[in-house]
């Protein structure tokens, strides 16, 4: 499959929209009590991703104080075990002094080097307090890739490391067995139903395929053939990245009812269907389904990750799902009421 180049951050979920934050004017710094004041940071974590010697993205990083009284930040600067990889810019002025309710920004870049090894790396960012004290920390994750070309684009199980889910996809091999046999934590279900009363969430986390323009939505069955409700989608662009940016018109979530669902992508003219039987014969197996797990192997309930692999050469990175208020959905049939 053909790549294109992208360099962009990702999150492991929606992006929460924030609002700018501007530093507040130098004062004279207050008289400071050995108590350490309570600083919020956000976001608590960035994942990047893109090809080294190429990608150059950054995100904003804001500190706010919530406490009572002012508190000071000595300095901003980022460690951890691939501090090369990720700087700070913009820095504000510092040391500095936060008066309550008042914040700073800043930005964090991920800018790997040409001769940067592939995979994922790791760094935080640190705030420094007076007498050398940290505050809350900025977790930093970059997936580096050595090129565009698909012998080059990381595994399943990096793309998930990257994004902090601790998910085992059975190797770490960019190639998976295409037969339907589970890997790691693979569940055979492929059909759903919604867990909780509520709309079911679905977000493209991840996308290492061509350049042609995707979408993807859930299936129903009706008459015995599957009827596609579409709900996103992601121009040719918009590729060898993690979380990429989506179409104007795409949602991150549909109310299915009490009705079993499957799940689709469609590239060009051929779709894909997450149950095997829909897929002909010439495809064996397309999409692989696991438990997410957060840190620490922690299962998310209700919560999974749906990798497709649309051209069969079992990356099953090319398209990467996560779903969440969803339960598997047992002997249901899609498009069958499965409740009250």
């Amino acid at each position: 499959m053909l790549a294109g180049l992208t360099g962009a951050c990702a999150v492991a979920r929606p992006p929460a929209v924030t609002a700018a934050l501007t530093p507040p004017a130098p004062t004279a710094p207050p008289r400071l009590e050995k108590v350490r004041e309570p600083l919020e940071v956000t976001p608590l974590e960035l994942h990047f991703s893109g090809l080294r010697g190429a990608s150059k993205a950054s995100e904003t990083v804001a500190v706010r104080n919530t406490g009572a009284d002012a508190a000071q930040i000595t300095d901003i600067r980022v460690v951890g075990t691939d501090p090369g990889t990720f700087k700070i810019v913009n820095s504000p002025f510092l040391p500095a002094i936060l008066a309550p309710g008042r914040s700073l920004a800043f930005a964090v870049e991920f800018s790997p080097g040409a001769a940067a090894e592939p995979g994922v790396r790791h760094a935080r960012v640190r705030i420094l307090r007076p007498d050398d004290e940290d505050g809350p920390p900025c977790d930093l994750t970059g997936l580096v890739t050595r090129s565009a070309r698909p012998a080059d684009e990381p595994p399943l199980q990096e793309v998930l490391d990257a994004l902090g889910y601790e998910v085992d996809v059975g190797s770490k091999a960019l190639k998976l067995p295409s037969q339907p046999s589970p890997l790691g934590d693979e569940v055979t279900a492929a059909l759903f139903e919604r867990a909780k009363p509520g709309n079911v969430g679905y977000y493209l986390i991840a996308r290492y395929d061509s350049e042609q323009a995707s979408s993807y939505g859930y299936y129903l069955l009706e008459r015995g053939r599957p009827v596609a409700k579409p709900i996103g989608s992601v121009a040719k662009d918009r590729n060898q990245t993690l979380n990429p940016e989506l179409e104007n018109d795409s949602q991150t979530s549909f109310d299915p009812g009490t009705l079993a669902f499957g799940l689709y992508l469609r590239i060009g003219k051929r779709t894909f269907f997450s149950v095997d039987d829909l897929n002909g014969r010439l495809r064996s197996h397309v999409a692989r389904v696991f438990p997410l797990r957060s840190r620490g192997r922690t299962t998310v309930q209700d919560a999974y990750v749906v990798a497709f692999d649309d051209d069969g050469d079992g990356d099953f990175q090319d398209h990467v799902f996560m779903l969440w208020n969803a339960k598997l959905a047992g002997e249901g049939k899609a498009g069958v009421e499965t409740g009250p």
